[in-house]
């Protein structure tokens, strides 16, 4: 057996802990032929339609996770449960394959945010680290909920 302290390898170097920032897949080729197409004086407006769009997609796919998993709760799976999780499912696939970037962050800042999260807009930074880990635990979550419910009215019995 290997003692614990040979499997601690210390403190990690001030760069490891900092956050790094994420660079996306393929958003930003995107978003910035759109940017460049904004005129400088309309920027701010546009920005704020960014920012509300952004907004309104991130708390409704959150919300579609919620009643997601509420509907695996209460064990009721419907046609409503089947959107919201084709929705969830679509909006993680799309998060997931910019390297866990939304798609607007790009344009955002190229409007002049100085970050496009929408986590980092509204929420403190010790949430919005821990948003795509809670609300994906959350997802899983409903879906096994919503699975065990779904076999187990359609199981013979």
């Amino acid at each position: 057996m290997i003692p614990a302290s040979d499997l601690d390898p210390g403190p990690r170097p001030a760069a490891v802990q900092a956050r790094v920032p994420r660079r996306p897949v393929w958003s930003g080729p995107l978003t910035s032929p759109v940017a460049t197409l904004i005129p400088e004086r309309w920027r701010p407006a546009a920005l704020n339609v960014i920012k509300a769009v952004h907004s309104a997609v991130f708390f409704s796919v959150a919300a579609l996770i919620v009643l997601f998993a509420w509907d695996g709760v209460r064990q009721r799976p419907s046609r409503r449960t089947t959107l919201a999780a084709g929705v969830a499912l679509a909006e993680s696939a799309i998060f997931a394959s910019n390297n866990l970037v939304c798609p607007l962050t790009p344009l955002a800042e190229e409007l002049g945010a100085s970050s496009g999260s929408v986590t980092d807009i509204f929420l403190p930074d010790w949430i919005s680290r821990r948003i795509p880990v809670v609300g994906g635990t959350v997802l899983v979550v409903g879906l096994i909920l919503n699975a065990r419910a779904r076999w187990a009215t359609e199981r013979p019995g």
